[in-house]
């Protein structure tokens, strides 16, 4: 039993790891999962700090795999949407219907995207405890402040 517990924990890390990988070359190196868990899914240091039983391993994992082919056809589609978009935006001659049409057509890819990945977030937040929740926000708040103090510190090297 030890063995599949090991297993399947592992496999849920390779998982995030690997899907947090995929987002930041798919998304331009922001946090993982944009759009998919509001900020993150559980980023695996939270996911460490979390404790979670074998139990929720599971249960978590069943919920990444739920999602995870609708996730990865939608990134393929929103990653062929951005490539027409910008193939629009550089083409020789301004065109404003191309730009236009390329982005409407990737406005609904994207939204789907988020959707996928609220579902997602609000079924994992069903398998945690109100003590792992409360966690989870308070990770979520200081990675908030560690984004607002790297933006500030951005600001600060442009004045002039």
């Amino acid at each position: 039993m030890k063995s599949k517990t090991l297993i399947a924990a592992l496999a849920l890390t390779i998982v995030l790891a690997g899907a947090y990988a995929v987002n930041a070359m798919n998304f331009g190196g922001h946090s993982g999962f944009t759009g998919v868990m509001g900020s993150r899914i559980l980023g695996l240091k939270t996911l460490i700090q979390l404790n979670l039983s074998d139990s929720q391993k599971s249960r978590i994992l069943s919920i990444i795999e739920k999602y995870e082919n609708d996730i990865e056809s939608a990134k393929n589609n929103l990653r062929e949407a951005r490539h027409n978009i910008r193939a629009a935006m550089q083409a020789g001659e301004f065109n404003e219907n191309a730009i236009r049409n390329a982005h409407r057509q990737a406005a609904p890819i994207k939204e789907e995207l988020l959707v996928l990945g609220a579902k997602m977030k609000a079924e994992m937040k069903t398998v945690l405890t109100s003590e792992q929740l409360q966690l989870l926000e308070e990770r979520k708040a200081e990675r908030i402040e560690r984004f607002r103090d790297r933006l500030d510190s951005r600001f600060e090297n442009h004045k002039d």
